[in-house]
């Protein structure tokens, strides 16, 4: 690996490509939350949980799984963060968003409520304006080191919390998350490979084939769109699905060495 540290300059077309990224699934994610609302409004419980995980689905291959990195800051976390640390953790008023919904869909089948706070989360997204957006975007040196990262931390994530299921709150979509996670990843070795290629030639492919190998680990595990618990899954596909995030994470791990962002006058 050639560890020439990278210049900003280098990343404005990569940040502008993801940027597009952004834009087009918030643009997807509106009228699937409007969606989700008809079905709570309706009462519909199967169909609400179905267009909870499709409009879920959508936020997580952003790259924001569980407000990652401080993405969109407050409104982020109010968006789809966790109860934990939370005072009284699931009761506590600042729970809110897809999790939350999550909860009341699955766990307390209260479509009433998960009609009030799909309300809420319905106001939440609508606060993403491109405004918001570009203004959540990196423009210093040490925001951009943050951001490269996210080629490697999103299955780190999905590693910590998803394949142990402390990001579900009833649903068991765990399958569906790491699946996300695995399209949020791909978009950031996308962006970045024109950076990455000229460093270490090897990491591109080698990234692409993990995570190739990673949905077909998914797909025999139940696919993309399973609710299922994965501690009943088979002892040899689940661990073959261990194996192929941690090999994934394992393959993408030198972009964090290879995209040291070089300061201005350094």
């Amino acid at each position: 690996m050639d560890e020439v540290p990278v210049v900003p300059a280098e990343l404005t077309a990569p940040l502008a490509s993801y940027t597009r990224y952004v834009e087009a699934l918030l643009a997807q994610l509106r009228p699937q939350i409007v969606t989700l609302r008809a079905a709570t409004e309706s009462g519909d419980l199967s169909e609400a949980e179905h267009d909870w995980l499709l409009a879920h689905i959508s936020w997580l291959e952003l790259g924001q799984d569980d407000d990652a990195y401080g993405a969109f800051g407050e409104l982020g976390e109010q968006i789809d963060g966790e109860a934990d640390g939370l005072p009284g953790t699931t009761s506590n008023p600042s729970f809110t968003g897809f999790h939350k919904i999550e909860m009341d869909l699955w766990k307390r089948h209260n479509i009433k409520a998960a009609n009030q706070d799909t309300d809420k989360l319905q106001s939440l997204v609508s606060q993403l304006t491109p405004k918001v957006v570009n203004s959540d975007l990196p423009t210093t040196s040490l925001a951009l080191d943050s951001w490269v990262l996210r080629a490697h931390e999103i299955l780190e994530d999905a590693l910590r919390d998803s394949l142990t299921q402390d990001d579900d709150y009833g649903s068991n979509t765990d399958l569906s998350t790491i699946a996300a996670d695995v399209t949020a990843t791909r978009e950031m070795l996308t962006v970045l490979a024109p950076a990455i290629e000229p460093r270490a030639p090897k990491v591109v492919p080698a990234s692409t084939a993990a995570l190739t190998t990673l949905v077909s680990a998914i797909n025999a595990a139940g696919g993309p769109l399973a609710t299922r618990n994965l501690a009943d899954l088979p002892a040899r596909t689940r661990l073959t699905l261990d194996q192929a995030v941690s090999a994934a994470v394992e393959a993408l791990a030198p972009i964090s060495e290879l995209m040291q962002i070089q300061v201005p006058g350094s």
